[in-house]
């Protein structure tokens, strides 16, 4: 599916749901596009989810990461049998100001974390909850 600069593949061999964002948006879309992850989550029961960023200057929008955190985010506690896990993959040069936004942002209702290797990404979105 590809809406909102955003193309969304279900992974079941992983079990991930997989979002490339492919070109710089409005928060508008940034918005709709995460309501489109999280239709596509619950359509496939899938709590695993790799956010790709790396096309995206603006990984850092203020309103929208306030939005995510206290919107977005609390209404993933519970959602599915295990805690939302949300691997962000950004480019290098953009990883110390997404970490820093991101993580403060939802700590309490899914693990966060930000990387700038894919296979890195998968490897701690496939690790148990411990």
């Amino acid at each position: 599916m590809s809406n909102y600069g955003l193309d969304l593949v279900y992974r079941p061999d992983l079990p991930a749901l997989i979002a490339r964002w492919q070109r710089e948006i409005t928060p508008q879309e940034l918005q709709a596009g995460y309501q489109a992850v999280l239709t596509a989550a619950d359509a496939a029961g899938c709590s695993r989810w790799l956010l790709d960023l790396r096309r995206r200057e603006d990984v850092v929008e203020p309103a929208v990461n306030n939005w995510f955190g206290t919107t977005f985010a609390p209404a993933l506690r519970g959602r599915y049998a295990a805690p939302v896990r949300i691997a962000f993959l950004v480019s290098p040069l953009r990883a110390q100001r997404a970490v820093t936004a991101v993580v403060s942002a939802a700590s309490a209702d899914c693990r966060i974390a930000t990387f700038t290797d894919e296979a890195a990404a998968h490897a701690w979105l496939a690790q148990a909850e411990g």
